[in-house]
């Protein structure tokens, strides 16, 4: 059996998945929904430079961004903003980081 999931109208994954975090069942016919994978993407911060700034950056160039080093990070799936964490050390990945939950603040709920 395969692992693609069937649906009904066309709807791509990405449809599914944005109406399940708004709070909908991913549309009927869908089947295996929760076997989707999902990219997940840790935001630690952002900043703002002229194009200058741009052209001249080079290797150990270092971008100051505009957040704390302390500021807890956004999680996202898609565009949509679901937590909030604070970076860890990883568990079970050596010299790798990981993500604690501090908030879950945009999966839908019914």
């Amino acid at each position: 059996m395969s692992n693609e999931v069937e649906t009904t109208g066309g709807a791509s994954d990405d449809d599914i998945i944005a109406d399940v975090l708004n709070g909908g069942d991913g549309g009927a016919g869908n089947r295996n929904i929760l076997d989707l994978p999902v990219r997940i993407v840790v935001s630690i911060g952002a900043a703002q430079i002229t194009v200058q700034k741009l052209l001249e950056l080079t290797k150990d160039t270092i971008i100051d961004l505009e957040s704390l080093i302390e500021d807890p990070v956004d999680i996202f799936v898609g565009d949509r903003l679901i937590a909030k964490g604070e970076l860890v050390e990883a568990s079970g990945n050596e010299n790798g980081i990981g993500v604690k939950m501090l908030e879950i603040c945009g999966l839908g709920t019914n």
